[in-house]
């Protein structure tokens, strides 16, 4: 069976089982709205924005994070009273009882998968459609949308990540990556900035990553417009849905300080969930995340017109803020009116993607509502496209590239990659990955020092690195086995390793090679380069990365050769000039 016809029966059974659950029947729709506290959308006045400290033990559902001589809250009318007795002077903007039905602009998860299947089988050679994972309740499955020029197979090459959301209510996320995937699939080959993308990146959109949760808005009949979890049965009662106390906010329940940021209180709506990473769709963006090792990405949410970016915590940013800072300002400029700010250093997606893998995720709060107007839903794509095209287009300069890999076997190693002064204990130190030792660190034109290393390995640091924002700075970097490299032998019974040092070299090494007497060095085409003589007295033969006719050979791989009464071995050292 195809496995899109796989994934949208599992589509139909999961929304069956919701519907079974109590979410589409009369009854339990008339159940909900007698029950529901109705939230208030109210805007608390403040004299500066670090009043806002004395509301924090409230845990309060920020409709914008964007503060300044107010704050934009959803609340419910006991939360509402209490802000009050606390002295702060409020003005409700809506109610939600008042809010009118999503328009059928919006793509509903069914059209969304529809949208996605019609357009990979438009464009089969160049995108895949899956899943990701799987809702937490009703395991609806989360679709996932990878654009390619190899989409069949994993490329050394760098990938991005765009999501939508995370929240239930603010489908705008959704529109701006289904925009985003048919400009690219539209334009390819014939625009240039569309090749680059395909030809050159691998291009991951998770467009709706909270399916459950907006399933649940557009099928019961807007009881909950804003509603902002997912679905979790916190009272564990395999009953119906209980607005009033199920659900986890999946942008708290990242494993980064997750004790940190919103409520223990499963009532709330910024609750965390239980644990860490408790929720299904939480676990799938991380595992896809932690496998494919992202260089960039966009979380898109609304609303607030902001671009926020990891970290602040306890006054100290991240190591890489000056970078950081400097993208989310231009991000801005790109879109239009969108101001940056840093996020706190909880845990949020953005803030786990950062601190984690090294990603550059930006979480933007688009629009200035949950759900913009039928007429905003092309406005905010288009101007979100332009800052998206320039954070792609970043990727590719003003930083370095490269590989790790061993020195004698050349095979890739997941090694530690270190910029001097851009280290800290505010996150997990940056790798090159398994499969192709690829590392990529975005930074601000500059001159660097970075160290690579890794355990068994002679550690290597490289100064005066150069960046510009022409291209990334390209280096290959060839780590040395410690104590002896792979596939050492050992020269006759002598009980002498055979090896070079340094491994790789620049202008000369020296080769140890047990008794003998004479070396003779090859190229890859197996032709001789030359044949050495140990000079008397000496231990080791030295080469001066030459022919013998005192012409310099180029950088590459060579092998050396000793042969004895009863062995022979081959090494390999490496030139780098």
């Amino acid at each position: 069976m195809n496995r899109v016809l796989v994934l949208w029966v599992g589509l139909v059974l999961a929304a069956a089982s919701l519907a079974q659950a109590g979410v589409l029947t009369p009854e339990v729709k008339a159940k909900v709205a007698q029950a529901w506290q109705p939230r208030l959308l109210v805007r608390v006045h403040l004299n500066s924005p670090q009043d806002i400290v004395a509301l924090e033990d409230m845990a309060l559902d920020f409709a914008t994070l964007r503060v300044a001589d107010h704050a934009e809250v959803v609340v419910t009318p006991g939360e509402l009273a209490e802000i009050r007795r606390r002295g702060f002077r409020t003005e409700v903007i809506q109610r939600e009882e008042d809010v009118l039905p999503i328009p059928p602009d919006y793509h509903t998860v069914d059209e969304t998968w529809v949208t996605l299947d019609s357009l990979h089988r438009l464009y089969p050679g160049i995108t895949k459609l899956d899943t990701c994972g799987y809702s937490h309740r009703f395991r609806l499955p989360i679709p996932r949308f990878v654009i390619s020029r190899n989409v069949g197979m994993r490329e050394d090459e760098a990938a991005a990540l765009l999501t939508g959301m995370t929240h239930a209510r603010e489908p705008i996320g959704n529109e701006i990556c289904l925009y985003t995937i048919q400009w690219i699939l539209r334009n390819y080959p014939d625009s240039a900035r569309a090749r680059r993308y395909v030809d050159s990146m691998d291009l991951h959109f998770v467009p709706i990553t909270n399916p459950e949760g907006f399933k649940y808005i557009t099928d019961s009949s807007l009881v909950n417009p804003w509603w902002r979890k997912n679905l979790r049965d916190n009272a564990n009662n395999g009953g119906p849905i209980d607005p009033n106390y199920d659900g986890v906010d999946l942008n708290r329940n990242y494993n980064w300080r997750w004790t940190s940021g919103g409520s223990t209180d499963p009532a709330n709506w910024t609750y965390r969930g239980p644990s860490p990473a408790s929720e299904s769709e939480i676990q799938a963006l991380v595992t896809l995340a932690t496998q494919r090792k992202y260089v960039v990405g966009i979380s898109y949410h609304s609303y607030g017109y902001q671009i926020l970016y990891p970290l602040s915590f306890s006054g100290r940013y991240a190591p890489d803020d000056a970078t950081l800072t400097e993208i989310a300002q231009n991000l801005g400029t790109q879109i239009g009116g969108y101001a940056p700010s840093r996020l706190g250093g909880s845990n949020q997606s953005s803030v786990w993607f950062y601190g984690q893998l090294g990603m550059y995720d930006f979480l933007i709060e688009t629009a200035r509502s949950f759900i913009p107007s039928p007429e905003s839903i092309a406005i905010e794509s288009q101007k979100n496209f332009r800052g998206l095209t320039y954070l792609l287009d970043r990727s590719f300069r003003s930083g370095v590239t490269g590989h790790v890999r061993d020195s004698l076997t050349l095979q890739p190693l997941l090694a530690t990659v270190e910029v001097t002064g851009l280290t800290g204990d505010s996150i997990v130190p940056r790798t090159s990955d398994s499969l192709y030792g690829r590392f990529y660190r975005l930074l601000r034109n500059g001159t660097y020092t970075m160290r690579f290393s890794k355990t068994g390995y002679i550690p290597k640091t490289i100064s005066n690195i150069t960046t510009t924002s022409d291209s990334l700075t390209k280096l290959e970097v060839l780590l040395a086995r410690i104590s002896g490299a792979e596939g050492e032998e050992r020269a006759g019974g002598s009980g002498q390793r055979i090896g070079a040092w340094p491994n790789p070299m620049r202008e000369q090494c020296m080769i140890y090679a047990g008794p003998e007497q004479v070396l003779t060095l090859y190229d890859l085409t197996g032709s001789r380069v030359r044949r050495l003589t140990r000079e008397a007295g000496k231990s080791a033969f030295h080469w001066d990365g030459k022919k013998a006719s005192g012409e310099r050979v180029s950088s590459g791989v060579y092998f050396y050769r000793v042969e004895g009464e009863s062995y022979k071995a081959t090494q390999r050292v490496v030139l780098l000039r």
